[in-house]
């Protein structure tokens, strides 16, 4: 297993140069038919630059008045003023997203219908996931909220520029701040659950000059089981940082080293799959990661280059004792390299392309009881292009195109097509393509023969402007999904599978009442049917509606923060051949903060008001109530 922990000279040479034999594996009709396509896009256009052309279907973070059905943008003083112990909450508040929890998976997140795996997260631009997981995935819960400057849900395919991971939808997450001078911030807070959180923030940034940001994060809790009636509570340790050098000049970027660790004691499950409690089952995490994000917006074409490594080691370790007759000794390790490369050889009024090429390698290590059980690593190549052409003032047109190949296998294809009128109404159809997780290869319950999975996916979104200060906006969508990866069999024998068909449909609803930014009203309901079709029934743990009201209110120094959200029923597995419904649940948070001069902040944070401890996996049920309160002091 390759395991790199510094980028020292020579292995920043090596991943720069990643040199043509990686992608090799296309074959030369296959880059031929490539070229001829770009050369296509190039010559649509004049290659005329202009300023700021309006590109469609983008997928930077911008700043939105509203939000859309599709698209959510959770900026800085949202994050801020809800007061949200952790990620997971906020997005669990979006129309047809879920998140479940489950001992060994801290939080899966499904979008439409797809499964938890079809999900990127992208931070700071850079894909971050552990490499060694079922899913591709990290426990978001482990960032510390306090640091995240701005969150964007996109939902819908992205593969054309993402690649497969990307099969559902991307989460973007940027930390980097935005604004030029120094500033330090220390923040704590104590709540329920034994809950301490303690966190530190300095930036240095001149203008047109280059600048550091360092920020460190620890968390301590005793949370309550999720065995319903017990009166256990388990120790959650967090602990993070990072640093960053941010860059501005003739090359605008960053260079980033980030550490992250969860020490965990957790409950474990019955071979029927009910949760139960545990003596001393420990789980541990441990990530390490380097990324740099560099690009030259003054040269031709405004190149842009991202390297990221990133080092994961997860153990779950549960000794035999007078309650626990199974010895676990299970340790996971992996190594996630990602490059990208991407320029835009065409920006002009009428007509934007982007293009470029990606390389992604994960290593997968699995030990046994100190037995090497799987050493083993894939390796990803894409090329991409992407254009968006003005037909005239009222109609553009979106085009895209992808080529992939994972480890020795042929060449797959994938496209976008988009068609935008007046900036309101949107109709997209896309397709997908995801290799198995190296775990759902090679680890005790892998598949080897497992097959890539596919998709297609169609779209129609449509926005009113009501008035000045009300929006509504209105998704309609359906994915068809072949090869979706799911398990069957029942503990210890449980395989990955593929099953042949299967389908979501369904749509989205927001409505959003702003009232300049003093107060503000939104409203999100979603309604899907995500469809096992070889087996006629529901896909796991997808509710078929979910939504969420929240309320926000400001005053010179004051402000509050009110949400219900709420989920239907949804289908999950008791055991082997049992297929039990979970009842629906509705959640209340409240949140106040009051600034008693521009460096001094305090806040309450009123989680699940109700203690409505429902079942966010078959009898895994959520911690209930949680009550902050916090301070926040700036120099």
């Amino acid at each position: 297993m390759k395991i790199i922990l510094i980028l020292d000279q020579n292995q920043v040479s090596l991943l720069w140069s990643i040199q043509w034999h990686y992608f090799l594996p296309f074959s030369e009709d296959t880059i031929m038919r490539f070229l001829m396509l770009l050369l296509t896009f190039l010559t649509l256009s004049p290659a005329s630059q202009a300023e700021d052309p309006k590109p469609i279907f983008e997928t930077v973070v911008q700043d939105f008045i509203f939000n859309s059905s599709s698209r959510i943008v959770i900026d800085e003083k949202t994050i801020k003023e809800s007061r949200s112990p952790n990620v997971t909450t906020l997005l669990a508040a979006q129309a047809n997203v879920t998140i479940t929890s489950t001992p060994f998976q801290p939080n899966s997140i499904y979008i439409r219908g797809g499964d938890s795996s079809h999900v990127l997260i992208l931070i700071d631009g850079i894909p971050f996931y552990d490499a060694s997981t079922i899913q591709r995935t990290i426990d978001l819960n482990s960032l510390d909220i306090k640091s995240i400057r701005k969150i964007e849900i996109i939902k819908g395919s992205q593969t054309v520029l993402y690649g497969g991971q990307a099969l559902s939808g991307v989460i973007k997450i940027d930390t980097i701040p935005e604004f030029i001078g120094v500033k330090t911030t220390l923040s704590g807070r104590l709540g329920t659950q034994a809950t301490t959180d303690i966190s530190a923030f300095h930036s240095n940034i001149t203008e047109n000059d280059n600048g550091m940001v360092f920020r460190g994060h620890g968390s301590w809790s005793a949370s309550r089981s999720p065995v319903l009636d017990s009166r256990k509570t388990y120790e959650r340790n967090n602990w993070n940082g990072e640093g960053t050098y941010v860059i501005n000049g003739k090359f605008q970027g960053y260079l980033k080293a980030n550490y992250i660790q969860d020490l965990n004691l957790s409950p474990s499950t019955s071979n029927q799959y009910k949760i139960i409690d545990a003596d001393d089952f420990e789980i541990f995490t441990r990530q390490l990661g380097f990324s740099t994000s560099l690009r030259n917006g003054n040269a031709p074409w405004s190149p842009r280059l991202s390297l990221s490594t990133q080092n994961s080691l997860r153990t779950f370790e549960h000794p035999l004792s007078a309650t626990n007759s199974v010895l676990t000794d299970q340790h996971y390790g992996a190594n996630l390299q990602n490059l990208r490369a991407d320029l835009t050889p065409i920006k002009s009024e009428k007509f934007t392309a982007v293009a470029g090429a990606s390389y992604t390698r994960e290593d997968f290590l699995y030990r046994d009881k100190k037995t090497e059980i799987s050493n083993s690593f894939s390796e990803q190549r894409g090329l991409f292009l992407k254009g968006d052409y003005n037909i005239d003032s009222n109609f553009n047109i979106s085009l895209g195109g992808r080529l992939e190949n994972w480890d020795n296998q042929n060449a797959v294809s994938t496209y976008q097509v988009g068609l935008i009128y007046q900036d309101t109404t949107r109709l997209e159809m896309v397709s997908g393509y995801k290799i198995p997780s190296l775990f759902q290869l090679y680890s005790t319950y892998g598949n080897p023969n497992l097959e890539a999975e596919r998709a297609i996916q169609y779209s129609f979104s449509q926005d009113w402007k009501m008035t000045d200060n009300q929006q509504l906006s209105l998704t309609i969508f359906k994915s068809q999904f072949s090869n979706l990866i799911i398990t069957q069999g029942g503990f210890p024998n449980i395989k990955y599978t593929n099953v042949s068909s299967s389908e979501s449909f369904g749509g989205e609803v927001t409505y959003t009442i702003r009232d300049s930014d003093l107060s503000s009203w939104l409203f999100a309901y979603g309604y899907q049917e995500p469809r096992d079709l070889d087996n006629n029934r529901w896909l796991m743990r997808r509710p078929l509606v979910n939504g969420s009201v929240r309320y926000v209110k400001r005053w010179d120094k004051h402000s509050t923060n009110f949400e219900v959200l709420g989920a239907g029923e949804r289908l999950d597995r008791r055991n082997s051949t049992t297929i039990v419904s979970l009842p629906g649940y509705v959640v209340t948070n409240a949140s106040y903060s009051y600034s008693h001069n521009p460096n001094l902040t305090t806040y309450l944070r009123l989680n699940n008001l109700f203690d409505n401890r429902y079942q966010e996996t078959f009898s895994y049920h959520t911690e209930g109530f949680i009550g902050l309160v916090g301070i926040e002091y700036s120099l």
